[in-house]
């Protein structure tokens, strides 16, 4: 294709495309136009000269844009406010899914929130020993209280459980092999594999087994004068049925102590033993067979801060310390004092503290009284007429890849609006805050997953998106 030049162009305009070129305000006008005299000159001039080269693009492609420069400085403004909106932002969770990975995963209560306050709008000895007056250590802080509550020697936090097996893997196999079933070769969210994470951490995978069955045999076959570590990783974002064989912590422990290696469980997402939950071990149950090391995540089902949680033997848990990889992995402040308000938490039974737990705890018939409440607002609403309300079982999810294998029944309601499709109305409502699920052309709000005062917030979320009629 022969390429036409700028002043070739310019000559096969059409006249009214190039009357409208001459209309485009220049920059010096837009820049003093009242609008726009409030935003830093910094921030909106980059914004008015993409806005002025995307008018001349559309007018050269044959369309007719209004010629008034009030109409450009008002559009401009409208996408510097935008661009200065906060892309973070509280919504109302009504999918069901309580460990929403998309949606911050867990929740803090307002108690625990309150407790932390204090230290963290103050000067703390987050590294400081008032004792000795010299500088400490922050994981200090955490380690006595879970060394208690799992019966452990000694613990360490780092920014997530996937800096837990990276540094894990990077202090005791580097350039050694470590010994996994191929059935536990998994992958989470954003792509995270355990081979990958081996190849980073400069170990060697020596996988062992077929992907639906290891023996115990399989592992101590494996072994060689290079094996540092036999590694069992939880399968918890899936789950395996049918003909299928794994081993159990404990045999790999003895196996590992059988010959001088290290045994290390990577749980992902650890409960506590609160939850009844089939085929899902608590980290308490596992911390009475005594591994080496055992890690998980914060954030899941413990229902606390994201951060990695290590807990094991004292002197593998002090050369952890000692590499150097921990410094880019180490855990803020806050996260240190948020797990620790958490724990004492479950350590005084008070488990209405820890929104997560506390949602997959309510009985059944309370989610039914909220949903024939939240029906009864509804209706009580000026919106009665535009939306039709029925009250129905549904099944929730403790998301963030626990559990996948487990429902929790619940109670919600479905919502069909009269004036607007399924689409369009999930589309309104998630643009005012209200995150929800459609099924065969219904709205659907879970129970399980809304937090106080969200039944009023619903409310009024659904007046102003109803209110908007076919918009």
């Amino acid at each position: 294709m022969q390429h036409i030049s700028k002043d070739t162009r310019q000559d096969i305009l059409q006249p009214t495309q190039k009357a409208l070129l001459r209309h485009i305000p220049k920059v010096d006008t837009l820049l003093a136009h009242a609008d726009l005299q409030d935003f830093d000159k910094a921030f909106i001039l980059p914004l008015i000269y993409e806005y002025l080269q995307a008018l001349r693009d559309s007018i050269l492609q044959g369309a007719k844009p209004s010629t008034d420069i009030n109409t450009h400085a008002k559009n401009i403004k409208s996408q510097a406010l935008q661009a200065q909106a906060p892309t973070m932002q509280s919504v109302i969770n009504a999918t069901g899914v309580v460990i929403h990975t998309n949606l911050g995963r867990s929740v803090f209560s307002q108690e625990i929130m309150e407790q932390i306050t204090p230290l963290l709008t103050a000067y703390n000895t987050l590294e400081y020993d008032l004792h000795k007056g010299k500088r400490g250590e922050r994981y200090i802080h955490a380690t006595q209280i879970l060394a208690q509550m799992f019966g452990v020697e000694s613990a360490l936090l780092v920014n997530n459980n996937a800096a837990s097996v990276l540094l894990i893997l990077n202090t005791f196999a580097k350039d050694k092999e470590v010994i996994i079933s191929r059935g536990e070769l998994v992958e989470i969210g954003g792509s995270f594999r355990i081979p990958e994470v081996m190849k980073s951490a400069s170990s060697i995978l020596c996988e062992v087994g077929a992907t639906n069955k290891t023996h115990l045999h399989d592992y101590e076959n494996a072994i060689n004068e290079k094996t540092a570590m036999i590694m069992k990783a939880h399968q918890s974002n899936f789950k395996q049925v049918g003909f299928t064989k794994d081993c159990h912590i404990k045999e790999l422990i003895t196996l590992a102590k059988k010959h001088n290696l290290i045994d290390y469980f990577d749980l992902g997402s650890g409960h506590c033993g609160i939850l009844s939950l089939k085929d899902e071990p608590s980290v308490s149950e596992i911390c009475k067979y005594k591994p080496s090391l055992l890690s998980f995540s914060g954030d899941k089902l413990f229902g606390g801060p994201q951060l990695g949680i290590i807990l094991g033997k004292k002197e593998l848990i002090e050369q952890l310390k000692a590499n150097q990889l921990l410094r880019a992995l180490r855990v803020d402040k806050f996260s240190i004092l948020a797990l620790i308000a958490t724990l004492q938490a479950y350590r005084d039974k008070a488990y209405h503290k820890i929104p997560t737990l506390n949602m997959l705890l309510i009985p059944l018939e309370k989610l039914e009284s909220k949903a024939r409440h939240l029906q009864s607002l509804i209706a009580q609403s000026c919106m009665s007429q535009k939306v039709q309300v029925e009250v129905l079982r549904l099944s929730s999810l403790a998301g963030g890849g626990s559990v996948p294998h487990i429902e929790f029944e619940s109670w919600g309601l479905s919502l069909q609006s009269k004036i607007l499709n399924a689409k369009a109305f999930e589309e309104k409502l998630r643009l005012q805050g209200l995150i929800t699920c459609i099924q065969r052309d219904k709205i659907l709000l879970d129970m399980r997953t809304l937090l106080p005062h969200d039944e009023e917030k619903i409310v009024m979320i659904l007046e102003s998106v109803l209110g908007q009629g076919n918009d």
